[in-house]
């Protein structure tokens, strides 16, 4: 469990399917995502793989819980990713529209990069969608920095990169 001023960060358990499976299957929620809102089949299959990626894959997405009302507002962490070739990990975020724009992204996604470089990973990637400015405002503020653009899932991407542990975090 990580502790931030305003959230707490957990892993996934088996309580959390239905509330879970209910923000997967949200437009709002899923915005620039290539999937899109998922189907009822897609949102179990998707929460599955959630809550069992720690175990699978040694990282995975934390369920992000605003303390103040102990609501779960979306998740945060850092996935398996291939690029270029080489196995690495990823930064993902995804907060319900309610929770966006009072920092919660920036403050969760500054813990999961503690926890990334505790665990001795060098440099996180992440990726947005061309037109996501305000995911890419986030990068920046967490100290990113744009790569080439590239695609995913069939949809055009920005690549961003960041080293841990280097002055410039």
């Amino acid at each position: 469990m990580i502790q931030t001023d305003r959230l707490t960060l957990r892993k996934f358990n088996l309580n959390d399917k239905e509330l879970v499976v209910a923000l997967l299957k949200d437009a709002d929620f899923m915005s620039y995502s290539p999937t899109g809102a998922m189907n009822q089949e897609q949102a179990e299959i998707k929460f599955t793989q959630l809550l069992s990626a720690f175990k699978n894959h040694g990282v995975g997405k934390f369920v992000v819980i605003e303390k103040a009302s102990g609501d779960v507002i979306g998740y945060c962490g850092i996935a398996s990713f291939e690029y270029k070739n080489q196995s690495v990990v990823e930064l993902g975020y995804r907060l319900k529209l309610a929770a966006r724009g009072k920092g919660y992204a920036v403050e969760a996604s500054m813990a999961v990069l503690d926890f990334a470089k505790q665990r001795q990973f060098s440099s996180v990637l992440a990726l947005t969608e061309l037109d996501n400015a305000a995911s890419q405002h986030i990068l920046f503020k967490l100290g990113f920095k744009a790569r080439e653009q590239g695609e995913y899932q069939g949809v055009p991407v920005q690549f961003f990169e960041k080293q841990l542990g280097t002055e410039d975090e």
